[in-house]
């Protein structure tokens, strides 16, 4: 019995350890990514950035933080500030969907309306990262008294706001892939952690992962497909002008 006991501490332990590791992985990946363009933009003396934009950075960079204490909170055994601050971070969440949808639209449409040549990634990649975030967050949050499965729905639906960082990351490191591509394939390397801190815990992958994941690489298909199709760049089309 001790020995069980100990080895479900130990196993706790490197669970806790992972996950706040995994956040902190994310959240420094996320400031490298936008640190030319957004948090050390006077630095590279990038563009100025309108008031949306730095609304929705400032909203995801929250989202970000907030991770990194949540699971912080987690990995200190402090679960019960955590459920505190669990209806903050679910409000959060909702006015991060409609404000990343905006904030993508926007910057296209003030691209067209100045007759610029379109910047950034077409709006099918931003759009399906929101989409991934809302569903996976959503369903974290519906299974938050399930723990296994509510710390990893809520790493992927991180996991896919890490979309345009890593997309930033390959275009400045000049890797040979079309920057969505690549931070997409970059965000699958995460997630292939998780995998294999499933695979080396419990010598299989837990459900939460299999489907999780399993979503998380459909919408990335998905994305790439419906951005080839003639009715998605009609529709784009229109959103943006």
């Amino acid at each position: 019995m001790a020995t069980m006991a100990g080895q479900a501490g130990r196993r706790l332990s490197d669970e806790r350890r992972f996950f706040a590791g995994m956040a902190i992985a994310m959240a420094v990946l996320t400031f490298v990514g936008f640190a030319p363009s957004y948090y050390l933009a006077s630095l590279f003396a990038a563009p100025r950035l309108s008031l949306l934009v730095h609304v929705h950075g400032a909203a995801f960079t929250a989202w970000m933080l907030l991770y990194v204490v949540q699971t912080g909170l987690v990995s200190a055994g402090r679960t019960d500030i955590h459920r505190l601050v669990g209806p903050a971070a679910a409000v959060l969440a909702i006015l991060m969907v409609p404000l990343g949808v905006m904030t993508a639209i926007v910057l296209k449409q003030t691209a067209a309306a100045a007759h610029l040549p379109p910047s950034g990634p077409p709006l099918i990649f931003p759009l399906g990262a929101i989409f991934t975030f809302a569903i996976l967050t959503a369903a974290a949050v519906a299974m938050r008294k399930r723990a296994a499965w509510h710390k990893r729905l809520m790493l992927l639906g991180t996991l896919a706001l890490l979309t345009t960082p890593l997309a930033r990351v390959t275009r400045f490191t000049h890797l040979p892939v079309m920057p969505p591509i690549g931070g997409m394939a970059l965000t699958d390397i995460l997630l292939l952690a998780l995998v294999a801190y499933d695979l080396r815990t419990f010598g299989r992958l837990h459900e939460a992962t299999k489907w999780g994941g399993a979503f998380f690489i459909v919408t990335q298909v998905a994305r790439v497909v419906l951005n080839l199709t003639p009715a998605w760049q009609v529709f784009a089309k229109s959103l943006t002008g």
